[in-house]
């Protein structure tokens, strides 16, 4: 992996170029496609050729869903995207799933947890690699504890510090020997929660690495993914990132997993943050949200959702968000969307994803565009505010509305109450 800076301005965050292997080069900031068991939630490859206009992308898959399918990659003779379905993509192997909530506990000295759909399962840093292994990912993050948040306690952070010491001493070493990993990059996690201690002690462990044994950092520890992420303080977050991200060298690109919202996501690229994913646009559509807020001046007022379970849109007869360009805004309407959330049918959500991506993967284009301009401040106040007078709200709540019972595995997820 090669990661080139084009520019960097103090306030306007970088441009970057990534290339992972052969592959063509990716503009940073970039934005990672992210999957569900290889495939990106409630689209088909076919489907997703529609909402991108981008030949390649690159892929995030997760551990914690694709454990299962270990080995028979070993018999697979070709690489990892195209035993998913998506020949030609690069792709990134993380550890948990940034669009659910990772359940807390189950660490122990020697090993972390791995959440699947068959239950909790334990991992050394031995076992973790022979499993890394059989996946062969372009790239792939180092193990790591990152079951801390902004309320773990200073014990609980240490441990996770000391732990990831530990795995990554393995990880580097056994990095180098397995055949398999020959040609994937790995990446330095850095823990610590929210104690600027405990990460610079992290940092500095990594960088006392001989050159060359990792090519990039990941963010952990902050919040335990899903929902949780959009509800982060961006007065407790933003420092702690900013004093680590003093302590890196520039010619590594820096990756932030989860759901943080479109004005923590600026915040975060303005501080030199390179590489986030697509997990907040379906923590909004699997809670029946369509993405409304503007990355574009003008004097309209705009609001961050659209909740499509509301019963004013079962007559609106208008595009999700006018002027949007994506296929279900060109062929359908807010009330045949409603129309499928009361009829629990599977399109629903396939189209609110088709629309939630194309508006997500259209406002990075626009975030690399306002930096190139160095006006990367002026977009951040505008999506802040979206021509009102206060800030716009952009937690994504979870739905509380009942799904019936038959409905339940059929689109639409069935909500707690």
């Amino acid at each position: 992996m090669k990661f080139v800076i084009k520019s960097i301005s103090k306030n306007s965050g970088r441009l970057g170029q990534l290339r992972i292997k052969e592959s063509r080069e990716l503009q940073t900031p970039l934005l990672m496609q992210t999957t569900k068991g290889g495939s990106i939630p409630y689209l088909t490859a076919d489907a997703f050729e529609l909402v991108s206009n981008e030949e390649k992308h690159l892929l995030q898959l997760t551990l914690s869903t694709m454990d299962q399918m270990a080995d028979s990659l070993v018999q697979w003779n070709r690489c990892l995207s195209e035993y998913v379905g998506f020949p030609g993509h690069s792709t990134v192997l993380l550890l948990r799933d940034p669009c659910d909530l990772t359940p807390a506990g189950g660490n122990d000295r020697d090993v972390v947890p791995l959440f699947t759909r068959r239950g909790k399962e334990s991992l050394t840093a031995t076992q973790y690699l022979e499993m890394v292994a059989k996946f062969a990912p372009d790239v792939y993050q180092g193990l790591c504890d990152a079951d801390t948040s902004a309320e773990s306690t200073k014990k609980r952070v240490q441990k996770s510090v000391d732990r990831t010491e530990r795995f990554m001493n393995e990880c580097y070493e056994q990095h180098g020997k397995l055949e398999r990993l020959a040609n994937s990059t790995l990446l330095a996690p850095i823990v610590g929660g929210y104690n600027t201690y405990a990460r610079t002690q992290s940092i500095k462990h990594a960088r006392q690495q001989p050159t060359g044994s990792y090519g990039g950092y990941v963010f952990e520890g902050f919040h335990t993914n899903g929902l949780a992420a959009t509800a982060l303080k961006a007065a407790q977050l933003l420092p702690v990132v900013e004093h680590c991200l003093q302590q890196l060298e520039d010619e590594m690109p820096r990756l932030m997993p989860g759901a943080y919202t479109p004005v923590l996501t600026l915040e975060l690229i303005r501080r030199g943050v390179d590489v986030f994913d697509t997990s907040y646009a379906y923590c909004a559509a699997v809670n029946y949200k369509a993405l409304t807020f503007s990355f574009v001046p003008d004097k309209v007022e705009h609001s961050a959702f659209l909740d499509l379970t509301d019963e004013a849109t079962k007559e609106e007869f208008t595009p999700i968000l006018s002027g949007c360009s994506c296929l279900a805004c060109r062929k359908h309407t807010r009330a045949y969307v409603h129309h499928l959330y009361k009829t629990h049918e599977l399109l629903g959500p396939i189209l609110l994803m088709i629309h939630n991506l194309h508006h997500y993967m259209s406002f990075f284009d626009a975030i690399r565009a306002s930096i190139e301009a160095d006006q990367l401040p002026e977009l951040i106040e505008h999506v802040r505010l979206q021509n009102t007078d206060s800030e716009i709200d952009y937690r994504i709540e979870q739905n509380v509305k009942v799904v019936g019972k038959a409905a339940m595995g059929k689109g639409f997820v069935a909500a707690a109450v």
